[in-house]
């Protein structure tokens, strides 16, 4: 597991954390316990009530595990690796899931977050030696100026964090949706709710605004029933009415459709 005391920071007062094999302290007090499997719980607030499942569920995070275990965004992740590149310094997945993108990368010094518990337990059970914990990407637990590069694939992007928290010449890089990923199982709509869906399909005919470089991916998969619903329940088209996916019982040709969009820190400040 990383021990990089040069990363993470305490969620109440910003202080560098030291880490050790059961957990992690800052010059405060403020003190973090592991837990299984190694990963440090820093949301901010404390522990969330029982009766909230922030973020993707035990369900989703399966069915992504099995559908991104198969290879079939491979495409994906190796666009991403490009984009990475051989950074100097500390890597930080934001939005980590189970930790399939993150795994992809050939690198030392490995950190993933994610708002889901038991999103961080699956990607450190698959990546021991590197650091996961629970927090924010809105308030990331990281020092200013401590990773080399920041991604996140299909999760939020908020820049001003990445930026904080990047190099000066570091490197950021976001993977999000374009105009034309998984139409054959959108919904079909009218009224309002057709008219929003028609902007928000028009600001994805273009890369992220503060990126400097974007690579656009596009390809085709034939997937069987079982794929296909694993692809409706790891995404968040299974929350709109009337999408298709989920009763699949025969296989379907579905569009895969993405910015692969980058920018330098210094760039993007």
């Amino acid at each position: 597991m990383t021990n990089d005391a040069a990363v993470l920071a305490c969620p109440n007062c910003a202080l560098a954390l030291q880490l050790s094999a059961s957990g992690a302290t800052c010059a405060s007090g403020h003190s973090f316990d592991r837990g299984r499997g190694g990963y440090l719980n820093l949301l901010v607030g404390g522990r969330l009530s029982a009766a909230t499942t922030p973020g993707d569920t035990p369900d989703a995070l399966a069915a992504r595990r099995r559908f991104l275990a198969a290879g079939h965004y491979a495409p994906i992740a190796n666009a991403l690796v490009r984009a990475v590149g051989v950074p100097e310094g500390p890597v930080l997945d934001v939005g980590c899931g189970e930790g399939y993108y993150l795994s992809q990368l050939d690198l030392p010094n490995l950190h993933g977050i994610d708002v889901a518990k038991s999103a961080v337990q699956m990607a450190s059970r698959l990546l021991p030696d590197a650091q996961f914990v629970v927090g924010s990407a809105y308030r990331l637990p990281v020092l200013d100026g401590a990773v080399a590069a920041v991604f996140s694939v299909f999760a939020p992007h908020p820049v001003e964090e990445f930026q904080r928290v990047l190099h000066a010449d570091g490197r950021w890089v976001t993977v999000t949706p374009g105009p034309d990923h998984l139409r054959e199982m959108r919904p079909v709509l009218s009224g309002e709710s057709e008219r929003r869906a028609i902007e928000r399909l028009a600001r994805r005919k273009v890369a992220p605004l503060e990126a400097v470089a974007a690579q656009r991916v596009e390809f085709e998969l034939q997937l069987s029933a079982d794929a296909l619903r694993d692809l409706f329940y790891m995404t968040p088209i299974q929350w709109q009415a009337g999408a298709s996916g989920f009763d699949a019982e025969v296989g379907r040709t579905v569009t895969v459709d993405v910015w692969v969009a980058s920018s330098s820190a210094w760039q993007a400040s």
